[in-house]
């Protein structure tokens, strides 16, 4: 095999990327880290503390960790429960849609549709849709003579509605067409001889399916996870502001509300530097998996 080649001609290719990485990623997480060594207001100018805001974030002077940070990271674990949710639901539909059937292409874009809403408009319209009043889930259970709960207003609701919005979000977006694209690199001789055998779906499934995207759902359960664990912010700012009663914030909305609502950056710089780390295994996990894929 030729080597290639490590001229500058070559080194001009790779530049782009290197400053795209350079100054949207590293520049960034640097000035994170120097920022949570800081207490600043931005009305003020920046006062060395060192490790203070951990302190403070962790171990609250002795007293145990911030008790809103530790309600945010309880409510963004609780609603990262739904991952498993979507990666078998995900599945499924690619199982679904493999299937060579009429009507099969517009179904792939039906499911797929939401996936190309911005998500802006669908948190709207989902808080249209969840509003206790005039809402369309409200109206469609009042036809019914059932009277609908308060789903963004009741702490007991909130989760389970913001969990719903964020299933209904990612199902068929990209962990189905990352499922539908492992599921056509699975060799046809392997169905053939197990219609000769007289497989079943269930039996298909999990002497076929599993065993051959194992790979993929690890990956995805990951992915999804990883999602759930930073995310969260557009959902708690559009629909429920975190509320009620703090049931709806997640760790980014926790990290805005003191980076730029109570202007204390070095602490909100220290809970996402705290962010980071809780991802840290679920990226080095994600990228063994992209290797291994790869190979």
């Amino acid at each position: 095999m030729n080597r290639i080649p490590t001229t500058g001609k070559g080194l001009v290719y790779v530049l782009p990327l290197m400053a795209g990485i350079i100054g949207f990623i590293l520049i960034p997480a640097v000035m994170t880290f120097c920022l949570s060594l800081f207490q600043w207001s931005l009305s003020k100018p920046p006062l060395w503390v060192g490790p203070a805001n951990y302190l403070r974030l962790l171990w609250g002077g002795g007293q145990g960790p911030d008790p809103l940070f530790l309600q945010a990271l309880v409510n963004t674990l609780i609603i990262a429960l739904v991952v498993p949710l979507q990666v078998g639901c995900s599945f499924f539909l690619a199982l679904l849609l493999s299937r060579r059937m009429v009507g099969s292409q517009m179904l792939r874009i039906v499911v797929f549709l939401p996936g190309l809403v911005s998500p802006v408009a669908l948190y709207i319209l989902w808080r249209w849709v969840l509003n206790a009043d005039f809402g369309l889930l409200t109206q469609l259970l009042g036809f019914f003579g059932l009277a609908g709960p308060a789903w963004l207003e009741d702490p007991f609701w909130s989760k389970p509605a913001v969990m719903m919005v964020m299933f209904w979000e990612t199902v068929g977006g990209f962990q189905m067409l990352v499922f539908l694209a492992g599921v056509r690199q699975i060799p046809q001789q392997l169905f053939e001889m197990a219609c000769l055998d007289g497989m079943g779906l269930i039996h298909k499934i999990r002497i076929i399916y599993l065993p051959w995207m194992k790979g993929l759902i690890l990956f995805n359960l990951c992915l999804g996870t990883l999602g759930a664990l930073q995310g969260g912010f557009e959902i708690a700012c559009l629909m429920t502001g975190g509320g009620p009663l703090r049931s709806t914030t997640t760790l980014a909305y926790y990290l805005f509300e003191n980076a730029f609502q109570w202007q204390k950056v070095g602490y909100g710089a220290a809970i996402g530097m705290v962010m980071f780390m809780l991802a840290l295994p679920l990226l080095l996990i994600v990228r063994n998996q992209k290797r291994r894929l790869k190979n």
